[in-house]
């Protein structure tokens, strides 16, 4: 049996969930830390603060991207390349379905602490 040689759209496609979660958890790390540093936000305030808002906009952006994306995977599967067999396809429609939900599991997890600890407590 020959080896499956995909496409770099088709690899694309397969790992967008990855790059969307990462982008995710860089954003609101990086926005945490430097909305800490450069604004000066009272422990007193709270969770709900104009820093804890933008990165919820930011997490719900990222949310809607994702959502955006596993419709289309319901919607559109996967079609198979220039000799691609039906196995080698229904490995990527599994594998990109697969790697959307844990996506959409990874930035809802890293999500959790900016609605449970106030920014800039430590």
């Amino acid at each position: 049996m020959k080896p499956a040689h995909w496409s770099l759209s088709q690899l694309l496609r397969m790992s967008a969930g990855l790059f969307i979660w990462c982008s995710a958890f860089v954003v609101i790390y990086a926005g945490l830390s430097l909305g800490c540093q450069n604004l000066d936000i009272p422990v007193e305030a709270g969770v709900l603060n104009p820093l804890t808002g933008a990165l919820i906009v930011a997490i719900l952006l990222h949310l809607a991207a994702l959502a955006a994306l596993l419709i289309r995977h319901q919607r559109h599967p996967v079609q198979a390349g220039a000799g691609e067999g039906a196995r080698s396809r229904n490995l990527r429609q599994r594998v990109e379905g697969i790697v959307l939900w844990i996506s959409l599991a990874g930035v809802i997890f890293i999500a959790f602490p900016l609605l449970m600890v106030p920014p800039c407590a430590g």
